[in-house]
């Protein structure tokens, strides 16, 4: 592998915008509230009884003073959260150590998205790593779903990565 790992992965995983694609902040809301930001109506919030604002408080997430705040205006909004992050390269390691284990809620195309800052940070640091099983895991249980995303230098990418740092975790790893 290339000394720079960041530009080794910009030649292979182009960054490209999220678009429409959750997040995996919203992916996190979703997984409690089943229905991501814009679909929390007036009716939604007095079924349960409480405003925006304390739905987000009294489900006491375990996310970091600035994602709680962004995930506030989110909710007061009506709106996506502005989380900062336009490509995957504006992607930190804080956010896939808070948010990567909701990365099966991803599209396929977020699941793209988010994927090279995973490796970007499980090959470039020495922090704590397991954010990468979720999404080794996303991976190995839905790889028929999502590699019609990947062109084959990204496939043959992950497949050597995954042979690499997950030997005999992954059954899904296919001859190209």
């Amino acid at each position: 592998m290339k000394v720079n790992t960041k530009e080794l992965l910009e030649e292979i995983f182009p960054p490209f915008p999220l678009g429409d694609n959750r997040s995996l902040l919203e992916c996190d809301f979703y997984d409690t509230h089943y229905g991501y930001f814009e679909q929390i109506d007036d009716d939604y919030l007095s079924s349960i009884g409480v405003s925006a604002e304390d739905l987000i408080l009294e489900y006491n997430f375990d996310w970091p003073q600035f994602y709680l705040k962004i995930g506030l205006e989110a909710a007061c909004s009506r709106s996506r959260p502005h989380e900062g992050i336009k490509t995957w390269k504006d992607v930190s390691y804080e956010y896939l150590y808070y948010f990567g284990q909701n990365c099966s809620y991803l599209s396929s195309e977020g699941f793209k998205f988010f994927l090279p800052a995973a490796f970007y940070y499980f090959l470039s640091t020495d922090e704590n790593k397991t954010y990468m099983d979720s999404f080794v895991f996303r991976l190995n249980s839905q790889w028929e779903k999502d590699q019609h995303v990947f062109d084959d230098d990204q496939k043959k990418f992950i497949i050597e990565f995954v042979s690499d740092h997950y030997k005999g975790y992954v059954s899904w790893i296919p001859e190209l």
